[in-house]
């Protein structure tokens, strides 16, 4: 309502009080010469002229001399701007040059002037939270990277290559680069990795981190040496950066920050960050640095840990083949010994074996396990060494008493292996391969789950093999019929998936054992 009193009664002293009041610097300036004719108070404040000062001067030079030619070319087309201009800054009369957007208005008539109104506004405070907004995005990505480099690194080089794309993807950083201080007689700075688009500045790079040697007083000593984040806010007025600022010139860099990294057993090293721009770095920028680094720690440690997690699982993988290979020679002598008292089985325990290797393998069981079972299959009958060679030959049928005798050979078995230290349970599943699923076999009567999955893998195996080889008491069992056979107890007394892989291996994969006897491996219709 005051207003509307105002603007009907004394229009002109609202014009003033508008022009005393207004936030924004304005400049009333000479359309054709640029010279400034009016300034408002706030025109006073963002440029630190007095108005008198201001009045007479060319408002182009307000402006820093590397952007008048262009202001310059932008006033003489006599168009103002369809939108503001905010490439710009007020050069103020201590220095400082200030970020401001540019309106201007359509051209004025007054008195006998054409006049044009320049409107500035100061985008410091626009620009800071611009800034800061493009390092919190930034942090975001750079951590995002980096958890994917952590997950994904197979080497320190890669994850410390990793880090350094992390910092420069999409950013406002120019160059990142770690370097890994060398205890050798120069104190040598070893650049383990770089990235970004000033990437070329490291070629042929020297530094130290000795204080004794010029190289080494710049930012990355300093830092490697004391342990503290150092910062460099502009190259142009650093006296320790002069080394290298001709270098940082021609690869566009004005302030760096340096990161301190500490390894294990004392290492040290730096993350280097560079910015094509003057004080760059705030305390945001340099928080994420700090957390990046320590990330990097993390993964460097875990790494080393993963390849010493490795180099024992491999010394330990060839001391068990060593052992392996020992046991094998070792029990090679007492099969051959045992086919020795029983021609008639000769090459039993090892068909068995690669059978149940076959089946163990199609169950997808890894290449450590099938080797037990395997060793397990080779070694299943090892207790009819206690059985007289007698029993074991007879052509008719066994009396109960001999039966017994036959049926102790898994104790018997187990009893002989127990004390032998084998990387698998190999006593146990000789022990259990007589087991069946409904507690009839023997020598425990185990059901089910009770049963080592090696030795019901074993027991269909032992069963197929035995009942289509060739015995003195009868002839060897057509391969077809011996599948129906399994194939009837299965989910009673054998393990259903193991008897449905064995018969898939025979009949539809056309499995063969080269050294099976007295055996037609062909299946029938």
């Amino acid at each position: 309502m005051t207003t509307g009193v105002l603007h009907a009664r004394q229009p002109q002293s609202l014009y003033e009080f508008s022009w005393i009041c207004a936030q924004d610097c304005n400049l009333v300036v000479n359309a054709s010469t640029g010279i400034v004719l009016d300034a408002n108070p706030a025109a006073e404040a963002l440029t630190g002229y007095a108005r008198k000062e201001l009045l007479g001067r060319s408002f182009i030079e307000l402006t820093p001399a590397a952007e008048r030619e262009q202001l310059t070319a932008a006033f003489q087309t006599g168009q103002p701007p369809a939108m503001p201009c905010i490439n710009h800054h007020i050069q103020r009369k201590d220095g400082v040059c200030v970020p401001v957007a540019i309106w201007s208005s359509k051209q004025l008539q007054l008195a006998d002037q054409t006049v044009l109104i320049y409107e500035f506004r100061d985008i410091t405070d626009q620009q800071r939270k611009e800034h800061q907004l493009s390092v919190k995005n930034w942090a975001l990505s750079a951590f995002s990277s980096a958890a994917l480099a952590l997950g994904r690194a197979q080497s320190t080089e890669g994850l410390l290559q990793s880090i350094c794309e992390a910092v420069t993807k999409d950013s406002i950083y120019t160059l990142a680069w770690i370097g890994i201080a060398e205890d050798d007689a120069e104190k040598t700075v070893r650049v383990a990795a770089a990235a970004g688009g000033s990437a070329d500045y490291i070629n042929g790079l020297r530094v130290r981190w000795s204080e004794d040697d010029p190289s080494g007083r710049g930012p990355t000593g300093a830092c490697i040496r004391s342990g503290k984040v150092e910062i460099m806010n502009d190259s142009e007025a650093s006296e320790s950066f002069s080394p290298w600022r001709e270098l940082a010139r021609q690869a566009g860099i004005r302030s760096t920050a340096s990161i301190p990294l500490f390894l294990e057993q004392g290492r040290r090293g730096a993350l280097m960050v560079y910015s094509a721009h003057p004080n760059a770095f705030e305390t945001e920028a340099i928080e994420v640095f700090e957390h990046l680094v320590q990330e990097l720690v993390h993964g460097i440690h875990a790494l080393e840990q993963k390849k010493l997690l490795q180099a024992e699982h491999l010394r330990l993988t060839k001391t068990q083949v060593q052992l392996s290979n020992t046991l094998s020679a070792m029990i090679t002598p007492i099969i051959t010994a045992m086919e020795m008292r029983d021609p008639y089985t000769t090459g039993h325990q090892s068909r068995v074996a690669e059978i149940a290797y076959a089946i163990g393998k199609k169950m997808g069981w890894p290449e450590e396990r099938l080797q037990g079972l395997r060793m397990a299959a080779l070694v299943h009958d090892i207790g009819k060494i206690a059985i007289p060679a007698e029993i074991l030959t007879k052509p008719g049928k066994l009396n109960a008493a001999e039966w017994g005798m036959i049926k102790e050979h898994s104790e018997t078995g187990y009893t002989i292996l127990k004390d032998i230290p084998f990387v698998w349970p190999i006593a146990e599943i000789v022990r259990q391969h007589h087991e069946k699923l409904d507690g009839s076999g023997y020598p425990q009567g185990l059901k089910a789950d009770q049963i080592l999955p090696e030795a019901k893998v074993l027991a269909v195996a032992d069963m197929v093999e035995a009942m289509a080889s060739y015995r003195p008491y009868r002839p060897g069992i057509q391969l077809d019929i011996v599948l129906r056979e399994i194939e009837k107890e299965a989910g009673k007394l054998l393990d259903p998936e193991v008897v449905r892989i064995c018969v898939d291996l025979f009949r539809n994969e056309h499995f063969v054992i080269p050294a099976w006897i007295n055996v037609d491996p062909a299946p029938t219709a």
